[in-house]
């Protein structure tokens, strides 16, 4: 059971605010509100998709390899948003893993009733097409920065995607980040990550804090 401040937290929320009071109101006996520790696994690669989460704070990292372990896709949640978008409706399985980047506090939504809920409103339906476009765009953005071919560029877009995506008023990453999370970010080596951060400090367009990227220029 949640209390009225998170039922009304959760009330606000787009992806709840257009559903009926009535299924609101009975979603919410059932969500349940947790807190994790960092490198915490929320859930891991193949594990029965019962649930949806919305992450109130903190940051989480999701994260896909394929089968020879060759290739890794690495993304990251930020508060308030639910997820996994993808595979509402159709999955009944994780795609990804997903592991706490910091303290993360998070809702835990059951996935059957929400999208029950949800297929039975036309505006809810609008909501959440429009969610999975926006996510599709930020895909196609990150397709196309993987498939540039300067790998020194591919770095420094993906830490200017980063930037507009975590970053603080401060121009810092809340999150620590290691040559290998970059690598696999934008598609290189971590050979290649350490040079182009080189470069970079020498510029004094970034510095490092403890894995901690700081923009001393936001335009890279």
């Amino acid at each position: 059971m949640i209390t009225k401040e998170n039922y009304r937290f959760l009330r606000n929320l787009d992806d709840f605010r257009l559903l009926p009071i009535d299924q609101f109101d009975e979603l919410a006996l059932h969500i349940k509100k947790r807190k994790a520790p960092k490198e915490h696994i929320l859930f891991f690669e193949g594990d029965v998709r019962d649930k949806l989460y919305i992450v109130v704070s903190g940051y989480v990292r999701i994260e896909h390899s394929d089968t020879l372990g060759t290739f890794t896709y690495t993304d990251f949640i930020t508060s308030h948003n639910i997820f996994p978008y993808e595979g509402l409706f159709e999955d009944e399985v994780y795609r990804f893993s997903a592991q706490a980047m910091t303290d993360v506090e998070y809702f835990c939504v059951p996935t059957k009733l929400f999208e029950e809920f949800s297929a039975t409103s036309v505006y809810q339906m609008k909501h959440l097409y429009v969610g999975l476009s926006r996510l599709l765009r930020l895909h196609e953005l990150r397709v196309r920065n993987v498939v540039t071919s300067s790998a020194s560029m591919r770095v420094e877009q993906s830490l200017a995607f980063l930037l507009k995506e975590l970053g603080e008023v401060d121009s810092h990453l809340p999150i620590a980040l290691t040559t290998s999370d970059v690598a696999a970010i934008s598609g290189t080596t971590r050979e290649t990550v350490s040079r182009v951060f080189r470069d970079l400090k020498k510029k004094n367009l970034i510095a490092i804090d403890h894995k901690y990227i700081v923009f001393l220029d936001p335009v890279l």
